[in-house]
């Protein structure tokens, strides 16, 4: 056994410093660097050690060489189902909804997480090296999220934040759930009551755990999770699409002090104005998501450059799919904003960097920049048109996918 770990600390340590020079025809670094033409990077141990105009440093004998017409920050998926939700969409791969409690705070994403799922190397082919996925749209509270590399085999190897928030939904997917089975939430009120006594109850458990001594009260799982979000260890993602459900979300953000972030959000565009004064982030619904029930009736492809326009941090997601093949292509969703009036630089900081910020990892990740982790995505065309193909995907300075010829 010794002799077993021996050789894979050795393999690690091999992996981890190779050193490796990339050069583009043109680089987003999404930095304050901007765009650099006839760029190279010098990636050494995972990490980017040097960003630059090609001839800027010279380059070491011992790096090995790629070439490429455009290179991106590996993209960063702030709502996701894939790993939860599985390729095959069938009873035995979807872990995504528990229907049995519309309060399931103590549920936590890492739980059920299988990173060896098909979709995963669908999305990393896709250029995606990170993603945020959580419980699904059925609970009120569905529980807590939790941020993954795309690469790895095992929960440990790619985890990089859990909790990272928890999962509130409002509008229909409780009501069908739930109502249909003659249990509460029936109505959007109901599913608003349920989520504020939720939260009160957890303020009231901090409270009786800061005030009195282990023997005196009973630790609770659920009051446990929610306390994170009330004493604002975590974001609270509040999930939905209408307008009054968005106003709905911010309400409950400040009756209870939450550090809020606002997800989906189909009709965002016509309370952009109310989002921007709560200065609150919002992760966008699928750019192209299906018009298939009332809620998403009045989905807009300019809601991105709109939320943009007056201020708004925006990120856009593949958001939650029942129907194979489970998720969307960002870099799609991405390209129709930027088609639809979204800046193309700011269409590709709606899937690196600032995802990257709402969900406080932007330190490491989103953008190449020195010291940064060396997650990079080359392209053989211009990274958010339709015809382009993702050639390359380093994940931690890695080579981890090489498109075929």
């Amino acid at each position: 056994m010794k002799n077993i770990l021996s050789i894979l600390m050795v393999l690690i340590t091999f992996a981890m410093s190779q050193k490796i020079t990339i050069i583009a025809d043109k680089l987003y670094t999404m930095s304050n660097q901007g765009n650099i033409p006839n760029a190279q990077i010098l990636i050494n141990g995972g990490k980017i050690e040097k960003v630059g105009e090609v001839n800027s440093t010279q380059i070491p004998h011992d790096y090995k060489i790629y070439k490429t017409r455009y290179a991106t920050p590996g993209f960063i998926d702030a709502h996701a189902s894939i790993g939860l939700s599985g390729i095959f969409n069938v009873r035995g791969d979807q872990d995504l909804n528990e229907t049995t409690n519309p309060n399931t705070a103590d549920l936590r994403a890492i739980d059920g997480y299988n990173p060896d799922d098909e979709l995963v190397l669908y999305a990393l082919k896709n250029g995606i090296t990170t993603m945020q996925v959580g419980p699904g749209p059925t609970n009120p509270i569905a529980g807590q999220a939790a941020i993954f590399k795309t690469c790895g085999k095992t929960v440990e190897e790619v985890i990089l934040k859990s909790p990272s928030g928890m999962i509130f939904n409002l509008g229909e997917y409780p009501k069908w759930t739930y109502g249909e089975n003659g249990k509460t939430p029936q109505t959007r009120m109901a599913t608003a009551a349920i989520i504020r006594k939720a939260l009160q109850e957890a303020k009231e458990y901090t409270i009786q755990r800061k005030t009195q001594n282990s023997e005196n009260y009973s630790y609770d799982t659920k009051k446990a999770a929610l306390a994170m979000v009330v004493n604002r260890e975590i974001p609270a993602i509040f999930s939905c699409h209408r307008s009054d459900d968005i106003m709905t979300a911010l309400r409950i953000g400040r009756e209870f002090g939450l550090s809020l972030i606002l997800d989906s959000v189909t009709e965002g565009y016509l309370v952009r104005d109310k989002i921007k004064k709560e200065n609150v982030p919002v992760l966008l619904a699928p750019t192209m998501q299906r018009l298939d029930r009332i809620e998403t009736q009045n989905s807009s492809y300019e809601n991105p450059a709109l939320l943009w326009d007056v201020g708004i941090q925006i990120a856009i997601t593949s958001g939650y799919e029942s129907y194979v093949p489970k998720t969307r292509i960002i870099s799609f969703e991405a390209g129709i904003a930027m088609a639809n009036k979204l800046p193309e630089e700011e269409a590709l900081r709606a899937i690196t960097i600032n995802p990257a910020r709402i969900m406080g990892i932007d330190d490491r990740l989103g953008s190449i920049e020195t010291g940064k982790e060396a997650d990079i995505v080359l392209f053989d065309g211009e990274p958010l048109e339709y015809l382009t193909h993702v050639t390359h995907v380093f994940v931690n300075g890695q080579l981890v996918y090489e498109r075929e010829d």
